[in-house]
């Protein structure tokens, strides 16, 4: 785009007035996730938080977004709510004791 190319849009003509507005001219969405990353850089485009826990599944289709091993123990509780995150029983027998899988 010659506009952006030749840094004109700190004196943005008529002809490139609606390009130079445009914070993602790349980006259909204009950032969808809101995150200062536009989309068509962006490796987790609806994901705020750019797959916080960094398992290489972005945050939208992450089960547990905060949970690099994904609910290890398979209990549906993800590590950052599970108070036994290796104990699938979750402390069955209620000693304040998890037993690891």
């Amino acid at each position: 785009d010659g506009c952006l190319a030749d840094a004109v849009c700190d004196i943005c003509s008529c002809a490139c007035f609606s390009r130079c507005q445009d914070p993602c001219p790349s980006d259909a969405e204009n950032d969808a996730d809101s995150d200062e990353v536009c989309g068509d850089s962006d490796d987790c485009r609806y994901d705020a938080e750019n797959d916080a826990d960094e398992d290489s599944l972005c945050g939208d289709v992450d089960s547990c977004p905060h949970d690099a091993a994904n609910d290890f123990d398979s209990d549906s509780l993800c590590r950052d709510e599970d108070s036994c995150p290796e104990d699938r029983e979750n402390d069955a027998d209620s000693d304040t004791t998890c037993f690891p899988d």
